[in-house]
């Protein structure tokens, strides 16, 4: 009897140890799926970043304007666009990611802070929205706040 429970008691561990190895498998796909966005921002490379975004995927901004909260949407494939435009003179940076993930549906919170050539523009947060798709992470919806006071600067620029 003592062993039937130390080979339940391994079967346990091991059954443990493996839903948290996929689970960190997940969750590294998401966090490569939202850097990739960042990373294909930074280099002006508009299918970099549309490669992630699910078809009909939505944009929005939620900025404070005299005091009072004003949602405004867009396109995300028009954000795209303007992307190769930047000419790589965008730089967001995101840290402090929090990933949450249930089965096919993972929501990120992501601080970020925007550089414009080189200055910080403004600051926020990027809620992220992504499914799994086949076995990609694809970003459903991208909503980020924005504002240009009090912005921390994770490139030291002073």
């Amino acid at each position: 009897m003592r062993r039937v429970a130390i080979v339940v008691a391994i079967c346990t561990m091991l059954v443990a140890e493996i839903k948290t190895a996929a689970g960190q498998s997940q969750e590294a796909k998401v966090t490569e799926a939202i850097q990739q966005v960042f990373d294909g921002m930074r280099a002006a490379d508009p299918v970099m970043v549309a490669s992630v975004f699910a078809d009909n995927a939505r944009f929005a901004v939620v900025r404070s304007r005299n005091g009072r909260p004003e949602i405004s949407t867009q396109p995300v494939a028009e954000w795209i666009g303007a992307i190769s435009e930047s000419r790589g003179r965008w730089d967001e940076q995101v840290y402090d990611v929090d990933i949450q993930i249930d089965d096919n549906i993972s929501s990120a919170w992501v601080p970020y802070t925007f550089y414009l050539e080189g200055l910080i523009s403004h600051c926020g947060v990027n809620s992220i929205e992504l499914l799994l798709n086949g076995n990609n992470w694809e970003i459903t919806q991208l909503s980020d706040t924005r504002r240009s006071k009090d912005c921390p600067d994770p490139l030291g620029t002073g």
